[in-house]
């Protein structure tokens, strides 16, 4: 793709310390793009990495124009919602997923989220519906499930996978709803204030895959920043 060719479709991939797997990542998202004549872009989100994810990412960058790398220093919020936000902000596409950076999420799937863009304002790659599945530790399963269960009943949305990050938004939505969560509950965020907004849904299957990466996940955190999200919606539901 010409470096002055408006992309179709911005992948933004936040990192924290992820020099394992962060080149094979964006070779493999390039080479989908080019097999599948996607006109696209990467923006990758170096979230105050502190091993050499950030450089090999730059060296990737520096052979491909459609890859941009964001090195974020000094930030005052470190959460993966902030550095997502930052990376919403520097996309051009008029499409936009977010991919982890630990091959979790396939990035076989994006031709597939890709071709149903026109179908609904937010394709949902969900783990919920026949068809998809997720490699879960039991207790994940069950927090999972419950909170997509409480939300689902509270809000009455017919959505089955509430708390996914691997979702394609036509870029519309990320430009026009505002959005304050800085942690993992964006994802939540997103997805219930749009629906809210009186944007559409598509639900299609996908396999999500346990990283062999030690989890840094901190689940009384997660608990208030997906809960948030939760409780705004419903204040603007019903009241």
């Amino acid at each position: 793709m010409s470096i002055l060719e408006k992309p179709e479709l911005s992948v933004v991939i936040s990192a924290l310390n992820e020099e394992k797997t962060v080149e094979n990542v964006l070779k493999m998202i390039l080479s989908i793009f080019d097999e599948n004549k996607i006109k696209g872009e990467i923006v990758f989100m170096d979230n105050h990495c502190t091993d050499k994810t950030g450089e090999l990412a730059d060296k990737i960058a520096k052979k491909d124009k459609r890859v941009r790398v964001i090195h974020r220093r000094d930030r005052p919020n470190r959460d993966l919602g902030s550095s997502l936000k930052e990376g919403f902000a520097n996309t051009k596409g008029d499409y936009i997923t977010i991919m982890d950076c630990d091959l979790s999420h396939n990035p076989e799937d994006i031709p597939n989220l890709f071709k149903h863009r026109k179908e609904a304002d937010i394709i949902i790659g969900s783990r919920f519906i026949k068809g998809g599945g997720a490699d879960f530790p039991l207790s994940r399963r069950i927090i999972g499930g419950s909170y997509n269960l409480i939300a689902r009943t509270l809000l009455g949305i017919n959505v089955k996978d509430i708390t996914t990050g691997f979702k394609l938004y036509n870029s519309k939505v990320i430009k026009n709803v505002d959005f304050e969560n800085n942690g993992f509950g964006l994802h939540v965020e997103i997805l219930i204030k749009s629906l809210l907004s009186g944007y559409t849904i598509k639900e299609i299957p996908i396999y999500y895959k346990r990283s062999d990466k030690k989890s840094t996940l901190n689940y009384k955190k997660q608990f208030w920043s997906y809960t948030k999200p939760l409780l705004l919606g419903l204040k603007e539901k019903y009241l």
